[in-house]
Order: C-alpha cells, then structure tokens, then sequence
C-alpha cells in the first residue's frame, strides 16, 4: 500500500460532540427456561428477577434486540420463533413452518434479520427478516448438530458450534465461504459468544464441563474456567470485562471476569433447566465493540476501523465513508511522519 494511502487509513482526525450522550439502555440479562416454560430477566448483578413470559412449551435460545426493545427466542417443542418487548407483552409468533428444533438464536441489526440453527439432522443455519418473512436455508453442508449461533454485522460473518461435529464454524453472512475454524479438542460444545473488543470468540462445552476461547480465527483455544457442570447459555459483556453462562444441571446462572477469575454466582433458586442467555447492554448496533452513542459510524463498519472513542479512522468529516473530502483534510493537516 503506498505511503500516502496508508497515511490517510492510519490518521485519526478527532470530532468534537456537542450536547449530551443518549442516556444508557439499562443493563439486564434475559435468558430461556425450558424446564419452566418462562422467559426471565434480571439485573446484571442476578438481582430484580422476574417473569416475563410463562407458559412456554420449550424456550431454549434467546437473543435481545436493544434497539428495537425486543426479546426474540425459540422453542424447541413448537418448532417457532417467538418475540416480545423487553417486558414480556406484546408476545408474536415470528416463525410457525419451515424449521425444525429451532436451538440457537442471534440478530444482525444493521441488516433486518435474525439467523437461528436448526438442529434436526441434517442441521441447517436459517435465516429471516426480523418479522419472521422471507426464511432462506443458507446453503452450508455437512451440519450435523448445530446449536449456539451468533452474528457479527462488522466482521460479516455468522459463527456457529456444531454439537454433534464437535466443531467451531464461520461463514458469509450468505452462507458462503465457510471456515472451519476448531476441530479438536471439543466434546459438546453448545453456545458461542464473541468479544470483538479483543477479537475472541467464547464458547461453553458441557461435555467437558468448560468455558472456553480462542481467536477469533479458532487459533490459541485456551481454558477459561474449568471444573464446570453443565455449562450451556453463554454471554460476553466486553465492556464490563464479564462472561456470563448457565448451567442446566445445577440451575443457576454465574459470570466471572473475561479470563475466568472472580467468579460469582448470580441467580441459584427458581431455575429448572435455564438454556441460552442475552444481555441488555448500551446499543451497538453493528458489533464493534463502540456503543452507538459515541460510535462514528453506528451500525456500520468505520472506514479502517476505530480508536478507542469510537473515532473512525481516515474519516475527517464523520460520513462513515473515506473519499476524497477526506484525503484534502489529511493534506491540510498531515505533519508526518509516514506510517507502515
């Protein structure tokens, strides 16, 4: 890449906000019980819980929709895909045909749509807009399992673990271009979460009774907790520095630090089989790891990335696109030296 061009990718032209920030979402864990049929929520910290939604056949994934205030989940006995708002009223049927064993869940804001697995065997990833119209299969073969599922608008890319193959996957957003990306090693693994602040993703093995990371390529799989009993839903809360999971035979649901220290028990009484877990955190829309609040480019990819502050770089005047406006602020401003 020539110097210059480099130049322009690597400069940070700082952008002054005036007023103030959107005040935060509230900060909540919602997460499926299949053992009581309820969708449930809790304050981070596993105070303030409550129902939301009773009466459930069989809810297993779960995925929360912060900017919209919507909770999504699936249920594996009525082969639907269900949403409510974040207070449990409203309750719509999304998805009534075209699936089987619906398992795990995520939602790719920026595009309308939610991708969800489906676990019958042969194993399918699905995906549809997010009133449940339009189901497409996308054309991944040789899934046998597939369970926990998760999305990422700014890398493009859908990762699933697939139960039954004992293996971490990624592909397109299309479906195409599918990575295997860990292959040994792996027992039962059952849901996958992503830090993308630190370009990790994290999954829980309730085989081996371990939570678990890597890159976000599959490469330096290391151990994060161990000594687990049956570890399912899992969550990672980047900013707070904390992975939450369940545990469907000890029913409760623990967090700890990102590397597996602190660990604490959070919610341990009114749980009968609690499956896959979703946070209410400030709105990030594209996954980046920048709240939109401050993020340049808010359900977008930034041109060339992000500092920090949500700054994205190379980009001058704040239009999520770097062009030739910016190139002359780099001219104006440059004063040197050239970077790699």
């Amino acid at each position: 890449m020539p110097a210059m061009q480099t130049a322009v990718r690597t400069i940070v032209c700082v952008l002054v906000w005036g007023g103030t920030l959107p005040a935060a979402n509230a900060q909540r864990m919602y997460w499926t019980d299949a053992g009581t049929g309820k969708i449930q929520r809790a304050n981070l910290d596993g105070t303030a819980v409550e129902d939301l939604v009773s009466g459930l056949p069989q809810p297993v994934g779960i995925a929360v929709h912060m900017t919209d205030g919507k909770v999504y989940w699936t249920d594996i006995d009525t082969d639907k895909i269900l949403r409510a708002d974040l207070d449990g009223t409203n309750v719509e049927d999304l998805v009534t045909t075209g699936t089987t064993n619906p398992s795990g869940i995520s939602l790719n804001e920026t595009c309308g749509r939610m991708y969800w697995t489906s676990d019958a065997f042969p194993g399918k990833v699905q995906r549809a807009s997010l009133n449940g119209s339009c189901v497409e299969d996308l054309a991944i073969a040789g899934l046998l399992y597939p369970e926990g599922i998760v999305v990422s608008a700014g890398l493009g890319k859908v990762y699933w673990v697939d139960r039954a193959g004992r293996r971490i996957q990624r592909a397109d957003l299309d479906g195409t271009n599918v990575e295997n990306l860990v292959t040994t090693g792996l027992d039962s693994p059952r849901r996958i979460a992503l830090d993308l602040t630190a370009g990790k993703m994290y999954w829980t093995d309730s085989g081996i009774g371990k939570i678990q990371r890597a890159n976000l390529d599959g490469a330096d799989v290391e151990d994060v907790i161990a000594g687990l009993a049956v570890p399912v839903g899992i969550a990672v809360d980047a900013a707070g520095g904390k992975v939450y999971w369940t545990d469907t035979l000890e029913d409760k649901i623990q967090r700890a630090d990102l590397d597996g220290s602190n660990l604490e028990e959070l919610v341990t009484t009114g749980l009968d089989v609690p499956m896959s877990i979703g946070l209410e955190l400030p709105s990030d829309c594209d996954g980046d790891g920048v709240p939109d609040a401050i993020d340049v480019c808010p359900c977008v990819s930034a041109p060339g990335g992000v500092d920090g502050e949500g700054r994205s770089y190379g980009d001058c005047d704040g239009d999520c696109d770097v062009d030739l406006v910016d190139y002359s602020c780099f001219q104006a401003n440059f004063t040197g030296p050239l970077g790699d």
